[in-house]
């Protein structure tokens, strides 16, 4: 087994686009106030606000997809009302879209009910903005406990990724990582390891052996 680079790499730069505690003061006052409503899923249509331009990955809409046929939604989608009426969903897209796959393969009706909280504009901005800076926020260590912590309590991958917003397959897998030895993953909080690492050291399952070879790499 191979272990190279033993020097972190750099991480990435989240996006510049943050919003200030000000903003998420207001934000969750604005969203403990909104009412949930039900809304036709065929009213629903990605807003404007939402700041995510990458795809969501094929496998993570269809894992989010099946686990909502069998469990339902788990959590509202943030939406806005736009010019012509529809409801922008600002936050909330990859469970938006997951449901129209459903609805695309028959296994869900195009006037199914879908829960929302109904926001002003600016609000569904920062609520977007949010959703985004949160996922590139949280630390692969965070993200190695956070995982498993919801895995103990029963939750699937799709279901903790629905709450955190991962796709399944990246939870998958990050909690191959959970039996990392206590003191590599607290060099992976460091940023003194990468998530490549560590994933190298734990094709052994021995947490001892693991430092052992982490040890050996790093004298060589």
């Amino acid at each position: 087994m191979s272990v190279t680079d033993v020097k972190a790499k750099a991480p990435k730069k989240a996006s510049s686009k943050k919003i200030t505690k000000a903003q998420e003061a207001a934000l969750k006052i604005a969203l403990e106030a909104a009412a949930v409503e039900y809304v036709p899923l065929s009213d629903l249509v990605k807003s404007p606000l939402n700041v995510r331009s990458i795809p969501y990955s094929v496998d993570s809409v269809r894992g989010l997809a099946d686990s909502i046929e069998t469990l339902g939604l788990l959590q509202n989608l943030i939406v806005h009302t736009l010019a012509d009426g529809q409801s922008g969903v600002a936050a909330g897209g990859r469970r938006l879209t997951a449901l129209q796959l459903l609805a695309q393969e028959g296994r869900l009706a195009a006037d199914h009910t879908v829960m929302v909280k109904r926001v002003s504009d600016d609000i569904a901005a920062l609520a977007s903005v949010a959703e985004n800076e949160q996922r590139a926020a949280m630390h692969p260590a965070e993200q190695i406990a956070g995982f498993r912590t919801l895995a103990g309590q029963g939750k699937t991958p799709a279901q903790i990724g629905d709450a955190l917003g991962f796709g399944s397959r990246h939870v998958q897998r990050m909690l191959k990582l959970a039996n990392l030895a206590p003191s590599l993953m607290e060099k992976l909080a460091q940023d003194e390891l990468t998530v490549e690492q560590c994933q190298a050291l734990c094709l052994e399952d021995d947490p001892a052996r693991q430092v052992e070879v982490f040890e050996n790499v790093k004298a060589s």
